[in-house]
């Protein structure tokens, strides 16, 4: 079992595999944490819209939804100029290596 442990270690394929289950799972953070902060943004500005009892905007309100359209525009097109960078590499991903074979072999 020692010799198993560390056989998985030292292989190369499996710190590969490791370092891009690690990858997918820190961009997944990213991805999860940078859609809530535009929620967010996004509750705020209906927010501060249904505050108003007036049928024109405020200039703070108008400003405010430009700067979010803006931020939610650049943010698509990031998105967008990154995917299409990694549609690609999709076939390429690494799947996790098969377990070694450590069974005695009978020569008799």
């Amino acid at each position: 079992m020692q010799l198993r442990h560390a056989f998985k270690f030292y292989s190369q394929q499996w710190r590969t595999w490791g370092a891009v289950y690690i990858q997918g799972a820190w961009r997944r953070h990213c991805r999860n944490k940078r859609e809530k902060s535009l929620r967010e943004e996004e509750d705020r500005l209906q927010a501060a819209l249904a505050k108003e009892s007036t049928n024109a905007p405020s200039l703070r309100a108008t400003i405010y939804a430009s700067r979010f359209a803006a931020n939610a525009l650049q943010a698509l097109r990031r998105n967008h100029t990154t995917g299409s960078k990694l549609s690609p590499t999709l076939p390429l991903l690494l799947h996790k290596p098969a377990e070694p074979d450590f069974r005695e072999e009978n020569d008799s």
